[in-house]
C-alpha cells in the first residue's frame, strides 16, 4: 500500500506555505507510515495554518481536513484522479493528483497549464513525481548531512587533541612533582594562595574573570558553582595545567573530567591497568628497581638504593595495590567481566568512571573533579560522597568539585566558590551548597529592600527639585533645591551600583522548567507487554532483561532506576520505536509523538547555530516577529 508523501501534498494545496512549516507539518502528520485520524490531523495542522488563512479558523480547519483526505486517498492506493473541495463563496475548487506514489523525499511539479491559488483559490493543480527533482533534493541533502558531519567531526577532533595535549602535560608534570618528592621528601601542603589572575574565555570575548584569587586549605572540599557557560570547566583545566600562581611544581594534580582521551597504547589496558598506572610515585619507584637490578656491576651506592626503594614501596603498600584496585572499581560499579575488557571495548560511561578511580586511586595533593557524578549509578554516588567526605587521606589535600547534583554537593563539600558572569568574580564562603544558597537568598532580599527604599526617596528629592520656582523663591530656597539635586545624584549612583549588585544575586535565581503538556489521549501513549530484548544476533543469546509491562499514558511520570548496563537506555529506545523486542509487543497510540533529550546532546544539535536559530529550525511558525518572540519567551524560561 503506498502512501501520497505528505511535504508534496502539502505544496501542492498550500502553495506559498513557508517550506520549514510545510516540513514539520509534513513529519507529524504521518506516525511509522500510519495516517493520524481526521480529528488528530486537524487538530495538529489546522492552528498551523490559521495566519496562512489570514485568521479564519474556520478555513484553516477546511484545508486541514482537505489534506487529511488526500492524504488518505493516497494512503488507500488511488491511482485515479483525487478530487478535493475547498470552499470559497460556496464555490468549489479541485485540486487533481495523478499516479500512486510512495512516502519518500521528493519534489513536485504542476501541470504546465496549472495554476495556483493560496487557501481556496480558483485553480485546478495537477502534481506529479519528477525524478530529477528527487534526486536533485536527496543529492543537496546528502551534501549538507555530509558537510555537517564533516564539521562535527572535525570540532570532536580539536577538542580530542587539546585534551589530549593537557593530558601530556600533566602526566609530565605528576611525574616531576613525584621526583621532587623522591628527592626532598613528602611535604606537609600549607594553604595555596592562588591568584590573582585573569580567566581568559576559550571563545574569546571579555575575560570569565578578573581579578581573582582565592585560599584552597587542606582538608576542605570546595564546590565550583555558578551558571552554565560562565567559566567552571576551564577554571578546573586552568588550575590543572598551573597557569595560575600559587601552584608549585612539587605539587600533584589530578584532574577528571567528561571527555576522556587515551593513547593508544592505554586503550589496549584493562581498567586495573590504567588505574595501577595512575599512582606515579609506585610507577616510578617500580621501573627504577628493574632498571637497577639489570644494570651490571654491584656497588654500595646501588645496593643502598635498591634498600630505598624498597622500603618506600612497603610504606606506599606498593604490593596490595592491586587488591585496592579492585575494591575500588568494585564501588564504582565495575562487574568482574569489565575488569577483563580492554578500554577500548568500554562505552564512554564506563571509561569516565575508569578517569575517577585513577584520580582516586593516586591521592594527589590536588584533586580537581568536573561533573564525577553524571555517569554513575546511585550507589555509585553514594560511596564516593563517603569516600570524599570520610576517608582520612584526604584531611591533607585539596578538592575541587564542579557538579550540578545539590545533594552531593551539601554532603561532600565544606566550602563553595562561586563564579559570577554578570560581576566575572570570583567568591569564595564557606558552607554546604545549601547554606550558601540560603545567604545569598536572604542578601538578595536585603539588598532589593534597600534599592526600593532608596528609589521612593529619589522619587520624592526627583519631585521636589523638578519644581523649578517659576514664579520666584527666595535664595534659601534655590540652596534647598540645589542641595537636594546633589542628594538625587547621589542616590542614583547608588542606584546604579546596587543594580549591578541585584544582577550578580539574581544570576543564579532557579527557573521553573515547565513541561509542556502534548493532550490527553484517549488510550495509553505506550504499551509494553512481556517484552524481552537481547543484542544478540538472532535473538538467541541471553536477555537484558525480559518480562517487561509498562503502560505510560498522558499523566504518566515515571523515573527508570537501575545499574549503568542494566537496560535503562534500551528500554527507552523500545519505546521510540529505535530497537525492536526479541519477545513480546510495544505498542504507540497513532498521534502519540515521542522525543528524547539525552546525554549526548550535542549530536542533537548544530553548534553553528545560536539557541534561537536553532529553535526556529524546529519550530519555523510562519517566520513573523511575533513567532519569534513565543521563540525567545520559551528559551528565557
Amino acid at each position: 500500500m503506498a502512501l501520497v508523501d505528505p511535504a508534496a501534498v502539502c505544496c501542492s494545496l498550500f502553495p506559498g506555505l513557508d517550506e520549514g512549516l510545510v516540513e514539520y507539518i509534513s513529519g507529524g502528520v504521518v506516525e511509522d507510515n500510519v495516517l493520524l485520524s481526521r480529528a488528530d490531523l486537524v487538530g495538529f495542522v489546522a492552528p498551523m495554518l490559521e495566519e496562512f488563512c489570514e485568521g479564519d479558523e474556520e478555513k484553516a480547519e477546511q484545508l486541514a481536513g482537505q489534506l487529511w483526505e488526500a492524504l488518505r486517498a493516497g494512503e488507500g492506493g488511488d491511482t485515479g484522479a483525487l478530487s478535493v473541495a475547498a470552499e470559497e463563496s460556496a464555490a468549489p475548487v479541485t485540486r487533481t493528483l495523478q499516479g500512486q506514489v510512495s512516502l519518500a523525499d521528493g519534489s513536485w511539479e504542476e501541470d504546465a497549464g496549472g495554476g495556483t491559488k493560496a487557501c481556496g483559490g480558483k485553480a485546478e493543480v495537477a502534481v506529479k513525481l519528477d525524478p530529477a527533482k528527487t534526486a536533485k533534493l536527496k543529492a543537496q541533502k546528502e551534501r549538507e548531512a555530509a558537510k555537517a558531519a564533516e564539521k562535527r567531526e572535525k570540532d570532536i577532533k580539536i577538542v580530542t587533541e587539546e585534551m589530549r595535549s593537557l593530558n601530556l602535560e600533566l602526566e609530565v608534570a605528576r611525574e616531576q612533582a613525584a621526583r621532587e618528592k623522591a628527592v626532598h621528601g613528602s611535604l606537609s601542603m600549607g594553604a595555596l594562595e592562588v591568584g590573582p589572575f585573569q580567566l581568559p574565555n576559550p571563545g574569546g570575548g571579555a575575560d570569565l574573570l578578573e581579578d581573582a584569587s582565592c585560599v584552597l586549605v587542606p582538608g576542605h572540599r570546595y564546590g565550583l558553582i555558578g551558571r552554565n557557560g560562565k567559566g567552571k570547566s576551564t577554571l578546573l583545566r586552568w588550575l590543572a595545567a598551573r597557569r595560575v600562581e600559587g601552584f608549585s611544581s612539587s605539587l600533584s594534580v589530578f584532574y577528571t573530567h567528561q571527555e576522556v582521551t587515551l593513547t593508544s597504547e592505554q586503550e589496549l589496558w584493562t581498567p586495573a591497568e590504567l588505574v595501577l598506572h595512575a599512582d606515579v610515585e609506585r610507577r616510578l619507584l617500580l621501573t627504577e628497581a628493574a632498571e637497577l637490578a639489570q644494570a651490571e656491576g654491584e656497588s654500595s651506592e646501588k645496593a643502598e638504593r635498591i634498600t630505598q626503594i624498597e622500603q618506600r614501596l612497603e610504606a606506599i603498600g606498593s604490593a596490595a595495590a592491586p587488591e585496592r584496585v579492585a575494591a575500588l572499581l568494585k564501588n564504582l560499579g565495575f562487574r568482574p567481566d569489565m575488569l577483563q575488557k580492554p578500554m577500548s571495548a568500554l562505552s564512554g560511561g564506563w571509561r569516565v568512571r575508569s578517569a575517577l578511580a585513577c584520580a582516586l586511586f593516586a591521592l594527589p595533593d590536588v584533586l580537581l573533579l568536573d561533573e564525577p557524578t553524571n555517569h554513575l549509578s546511585i550507589d555509585a554516588v553514594m560511596w564516593l560522597t563517603r569516600e570524599l567526605s570520610t576517608n582520612q587521606a584526604w584531611d591533607s589535600r585539596v578538592i575541587v568539585v564542579v557538579s550540578h547534583d545539590r545533594f552531593f554537593l551539601d554532603d561532600a563539600c565544606t566550602d563553595m566558590l562561586h563564579i559570577s558572569g554578570v560581576a566575572r568574580r570570583l567568591t569564595q564562603s564557606r558552607g554546604s551548597y545549601s547554606v550558601w544558597a540560603e545567604r545569598r537568598e536572604e542578601k538578595q532580599k536585603a539588598t532589593q529592600r534597600q534599592a526600593d527604599l532608596r528609589d521612593a526617596k529619589a522619587e520624592k528629592l526627583r519631585s521636589y527639585t523638578q519644581h523649578g520656582f517659576k514664579y520666584g523663591g527666595s535664595s534659601g530656597q534655590i540652596n534647598m533645591q540645589q542641595k537636594k539635586l546633589k542628594e538625587l545624584h547621589k542616590l542614583e549612583t547608588e542606584g546604579e551600583e546596587t543594580a549591578e549588585e541585584l544582577a550578580d544575586l539574581q544570576e543564579d535565581e532557579e527557573l521553573p522548567l515547565r513541561l509542556e503538556a502534548g493532550g490527553l489521549l484517549d488510550k495509553p501513549a505506550i504499551q509494553m507487554q512481556g517484552v524481552g530484548f537481547t543484542y544478540s544476533a538472532g535473538g538467541q543469546g541471553p536477555m537484558l532483561f525480559q518480562g517487561a509491562e509498562l503502560n505510560i499514558n498522558s499523566k504518566s511520570r515515571v523515573v527508570l532506576l537501575g545499574e549503568n548496563g542494566a537496560g535503562k537506555t534500551t528500554l527507552v529506545k523500545l519505546m521510540q520505536g529505535e530497537l525492536s523486542p526479541s519477545v513480546g509487543l510495544v505498542q504507540r497510540a497513532a498521534g502519540s509523538r515521542v522525543l528524547t533529550v539525552n546525554q549526548h546532546h550535542a549530536s542533537q544539535l548544530d553548534l553553528d547555530q545560536s539557541p534561537l536559530q536553532f529553535m526556529a529550525s524546529q519550530f519555523p511558525g510562519n517566520g513573523s516577529l511575533e513567532h519569534e518572540g513565543v521563540l525567545r519567551g520559551h528559551l528565557a524560561g
